[in-house]
C-alpha cells in the first residue's frame, strides 16, 4: 500500500495554494476587488497540491485546507500585494520601501481592513468546498476525493424532482403572491427547491412561497447574467496575468 504523509501533503498544499491564489492577487491589485468566489479556487488549489504530493486523507484534511488557505490569504494580503503595488508604481521592491509603506498610516488602515474582509471572504468562499470534502471523508471516500458542484440538476432525476415540486405547489394552488404557502408545506430536497428559487421560478412574498409558471417558461435570465459576469471576470484575470508577464519579462 502506498504510504501517505501529512508533511508531504501540506508541502504540496502550500505550493498548490499559491498558484491558485494568483487570480485573487491580480483581481485585488488590478481589479481593486476582493471576490469570495475566487476563494473557492484557493481551496481547490490546496486540495490538488495535497493530493499530488500524496497527503494523508482523513478527517484532518478540512482543517488543513482551512489553515493553509488562511495562511495564503495572510501572506498575499500583507506581503505579496504590497510588493505588487510598489511595482505598479515603478518603485523598487526592497525592505526600505516596504517599511515606508507599512509606516504610512492610511495604507496600513486600508490594508488591515482589506485583510479582515479577505479572511471573511475566504471562509465564505471555501465553506462549500470544505463541507463537500468532509462529507466524502465521512462516507469513506478517501481514495479519490473530488469536489462536485451542483450543475443545476439537468439530469432526468433532477427534472423529476422539479416536476414533483411544481405539482405540490399546483395542488396547494400556490401560483401567485396572494396564495403563497409555507416552505415546510413543500416537502422536497432543498437543493432542487433552492435551484428553482434562485432561477426565479419559485418566488417569495411576505414570507411565503409560490410557483410562477410564467417565469418557468422564460429562459433562466438570472443564470445567463451570472455566466456573463463570470466570463468578464475570467477575461479580466487573463488580461491581468498577461500584463504581469509583460511587466516581469
Amino acid at each position: 500500500m502506498e504510504k501517505k504523509s501529512y508533511l508531504l501533503g501540506i508541502l504540496g498544499g502550500i505550493l498548490g495554494v499559491f498558484v491558485a491564489c494568483i487570480p485573487w492577487i491580480l483581481m485585488y491589485v488590478y481589479g481593486e476587488m476582493i471576490l469570495s468566489a475566487l476563494a473557492v479556487v484557493i481551496a481547490l488549489g490546496v486540495l490538488k497540491g495535497y493530493q499530488l504530493f500524496k497527503g494523508k486523507v482523513d478527517k484532518k484534511l478540512p482543517v488543513i485546507i482551512i489553515v493553509i488557505s488562511c495562511i495564503c490569504v495572510t501572506v498575499s494580503t500583507l506581503v505579496l500585494i504590497p510588493c505588487l503595488l510598489l511595482s505598479s508604481e515603478n518603485i523598487s521592491i526592497n525592505t526600505a520601501n516596504l517599511n515606508k509603506l507599512y509606516n504610512y498610516d492610511p495604507f496600513m488602515t486600508a490594508m488591515i481592513k482589506d485583510y479582515v474582509i479577505s479572511l471573511l471572504f475566504t471562509f465564505l468562499g471555501i465553506a462549500g468546498v470544505v463541507k463537500n470534502i468532509k462529507k466524502q471523508i465521512e462516507e469513506g471516500k478517501t481514495d479519490n476525493i473530488k469536489v462536485e458542484f451542483n450543475d443545476g440538476g439537468n439530469s432526468k432525476e433532477a427534472k423529476k424532482e422539479y416536476e414533483k415540486i411544481k405539482k405540490k405547489f399546483l395542488k396547494l394552488n400556490a401560483i401567485d403572491k396572494y396564495s403563497g404557502v409555507e416552505k415546510e408545506q413543500i416537502e422536497c430536497d432543498k437543493r432542487y427547491f433552492n435551484f428553482l428559487k434562485n432561477a426565479g421560478i419559485i418566488k417569495k412574498y411576505q414570507g411565503k412561497y409560490y410557483y410562477s409558471e410564467k417565469d418557468e417558461k422564460r429562459p433562466f435570465i438570472r443564470f445567463i447574467k451570472i455566466y456573463i459576469k463570470v466570463f468578464i471576470l475570467l477575461a479580466v484575470i487573463v488580461v491581468g496575468m498577461i500584463g504581469l508577464i509583460l511587466v516581469l519579462s
